[in-house]
């Protein structure tokens, strides 16, 4: 199960309520979104791709995804986020008007309660303009939290207890480590090197070693079929076709997983340092909960083989991978609806 018992008992959702709630993981690589009453209505890729003469959507989500690197001059590809950040509202806010149209619910956004998730980096500006689109779109009540919270939450931690969690989460754009207590953050730090980064670093890697010039598309199948952090029994390899740098020619080639492992624990470099960064600043009560319960390891691209004997390791700490790593921030905003209606009924009772 995606949420613990505890947490089921604690978040007693009702499937009925006057209005309707929407929860949304706006992913770099990745978005979710689910409905009350309808559940995921939407996991796909975070990505549109519009005829540039007429504006019209041509493709959105999986089959999107499907034409980068495929198109001609008069289709344009767009991504509402960029390494974990909203880049363009206006497309963010067209992104998310196609999601309820591919659904084909309507009114699905009239006097709803929305709940986005979003990296604490986030300015109180980004956050306001964020809230304004959604409100745009017909949402009656819109509230932000913080994504490393929300994916703790539907990992199955109890979040709001007085107990330190160190949660990492690698996602697409960006990789987030933080201490969680008593339904905060106490400590939290983003860095861009995460799915997306792996990705080029790849291409780029293959492009110096193998002179084969390949896409992206491309880089992220090496990483998911023979990509590993820690050395396995069995030796992978892989057939990759790409463009011949010097040529110009078609050609293919063979690539080992003991290259591309080389190549990732250098990458991880930069995530264990991050780990340490937000260990240090930890204060150190949390800190020593935090080591006793272990890191838990969410997000998509923490699926690379050997993350957890990586990582366990490394710190010489337990380590443990979340059951639900691509969905457990929409699991942890599902769970947290009840808070939300509590809190906004309260409200109403002040205000009477």
């Amino acid at each position: 199960m995606a949420i613990s018992d505890v947490l089921k008992n604690t978040f007693n959702i009702s499937p009925k309520s006057p209005r309707k709630f929407i929860a949304i993981d706006l992913g770099t690589t990745n978005s979710i979104a689910y409905v009350e009453g309808r559940g995921i209505i939407f996991n796909e890729a975070s990505v549109m791709a519009f005829e540039i003469r007429t504006n019209k959507l041509i493709a959105l989500g999986g089959d999107a995804k499907k034409l980068i690197g495929k198109t001609h001059d008069k289709i344009e590809i767009y991504s509402p986020l960029r390494n974990g950040a909203v880049t363009d509202l206006t497309i963010a806010e067209e992104f998310i008007k196609q999601i309820g149209k591919k659904a084909k619910i309507t009114g699905l956004w009239k006097n709803a309660i929305v709940l986005i998730a979003c990296p604490k980096n986030v300015t109180d500006l980004e956050k306001q303009a964020m809230i304004k689109m959604c409100k745009n779109i017909g949402a009656d009540f819109v509230k932000i939290e913080e994504d490393s919270l929300m994916a703790a939450l539907g990992a199955g931690e109890n979040i709001f207890a007085p107990k330190g969690t160190f949660i990492l989460d690698i996602g697409g754009g960006k990789t987030s480590c933080a201490i969680i207590s008593a339904g905060g953050v106490v400590e939290s730090k983003s860095i861009k090197t995460a799915g997306n980064y792996i990705d080029e670093e790849i291409l780029k890697y293959i492009r110096a070693k193998h002179t084969i010039s390949i896409g992206v598309v491309t880089a992220e199948q090496i990483k998911k079929q023979i990509g590993s952090l820690y050395k396995t029994k069995e030796n992978k390899k892989m057939i990759i076709f790409g463009r011949d740098v010097v040529t110009g020619m078609p050609k293919e080639t063979e690539i080992l997983d003991s290259e591309i492992r080389k190549l990732l624990i250098g990458i991880f470099s930069l995530i264990t340092q991050l780990i340490t960064e937000v260990l240090e600043k930890t204060p150190a009560e949390l800190t020593r909960d935090a080591v006793a319960n272990g890191i838990l390891v969410t997000g998509g691209c923490s699926q690379i083989a050997g993350m957890k004997e990586f990582l366990s390791e490394y710190f010489q700490i337990p380590v443990r991978m979340a059951k639900n790593t691509d969905t457990s921030i929409i699991d942890g905003c599902i769970a947290y609806e009840k808070k939300i209606r509590t809190e906004l009924i309260e409200e109403n009772k002040k205000n009477r």
